[in-house]
C-alpha cells in the first residue's frame, strides 16, 4: 500500500465485532465498508505509524466520522484513523 491509494475498511482490529466498547465513541467498528484514502502524516518520517508493532497506515475517510458516527478523531490530518494494514483492502472505484 502507499499514500494515495484508496482503501475499504474490511475488519477492525482483525475482526468484524466490536470488542470491549466502552464508549460509542469508540466504536470504530461502525467504519466497516467505509472507503478512504491512505495520507502520509506529515508527523511520520514514513507511511507507517512509529508508535504500533502492527503496520498501521492513516486513513482519511470520504464521509465525516465525526458527524456521521460521533467517532473520535485526533490525528495531524483530520477526519483520519491509523487503521492496521490487515483490517483493509484496496479499493477501486467504478
Amino acid at each position: 500500500m502507499k499514500a494515495g491509494d484508496r482503501v475499504k475498511i474490511v475488519t477492525m482490529d482483525g475482526t468484524t465485532k466490536p470488542r470491549n466498547v466502552r464508549d460509542h465513541a469508540e466504536n470504530y467498528w461502525k467504519l466497516l465498508g467505509e472507503a478512504g484514502t491512505i495520507k502520509q502524516d506529515p508527523r511520520e518520517k514514513n507511511l507507517y505509524a512509529h508508535f504500533s508493532v502492527e503496520p498501521r497506515v492513516l486513513v482519511k475517510f470520504d464521509k465525516d466520522i465525526i458527524m456521521a458516527y460521533g467517532l473520535y478523531s485526533h490525528n495531524s490530518i483530520k477526519n483520519s484513523l491509523w487503521i492496521l494494514v490487515s483490517d483493509l483492502e484496496l479499493f477501486e472505484e467504478r
